[in-house]
């Protein structure tokens, strides 16, 4: 009988002491523990946005130019400038795009003017981040994502473009690809003149 009364006192000593040790966490405070923050897009993106542009307006090639040779054939930084012949809008007028006639060009130019974007050709030619500088897919997913904010946010929105753009000069830097026989430009910066 003793030796159980003993077991049973050095049990609830046990337990007593071990309460001590257990801390509770606020969740989104999990970070200052373990030095791991949950990711940010909206501020990654925000971060990087500035040299992004730099660099993809210092990286640019003439639309013009590189259609005299093999064309778009992977996403691109290009420049250039042209007259919008066509103000697209799709998907309830938040898929929105100016329709380019530029010389030199035979093959339809559209430049993306949201709110909706498709795409990631930002991120995938920018240099200053890579898949690694995350920790999974859907990082570097959400990342392109904040990238098209920042592109209606930054060069879209402050020009209020609308349907009254149609037969104005466009000057533009952007990522560009193509495809079906189409060039798709999302652009970094932009004027309407």
């Amino acid at each position: 009988m003793k030796k159980r009364i003993a077991l049973l006192m050095a049990m609830t000593l046990i337990s007593f002491s071990l309460t001590g040790c257990i801390k509770v966490i606020e969740k989104g405070t999990e970070g200052e523990y373990t030095g791991e923050v949950a990711f940010d897009a909206a501020a990654d993106s925000s971060s990087t946005w500035s040299p992004i542009v730099e660099e993809l307006t210092n990286n640019a090639v003439d639309i013009a130019e590189i259609m005299k040779g093999d064309g778009i054939t992977q996403p691109m930084a290009i420049s250039g400038s042209g007259e919008v012949a066509e103000f697209e809008s799709k998907a309830n007028g938040k898929k929105n795009a100016l329709i380019m006639k530029i010389d030199g060009v035979s093959d339809p130019v559209k430049i993306q003017i949201g709110s909706i974007y498709s795409g990631t050709d930002i991120r995938d030619i920018q240099s200053l981040k890579e898949f690694g500088s995350f920790t999974n897919q859907t990082e570097w997913s959400e990342y392109a994502k904040a990238l098209n904010k920042e592109v209606d946010a930054q060069v879209v929105a402050p020009l209020a473009i609308d349907d009254s753009v149609v037969g104005k000069t466009i000057t533009f830097v952007g990522a560009a690809s193509a495809s079906g026989g189409e060039i798709t430009i999302t652009p970094v910066s932009m004027t309407v003149e």
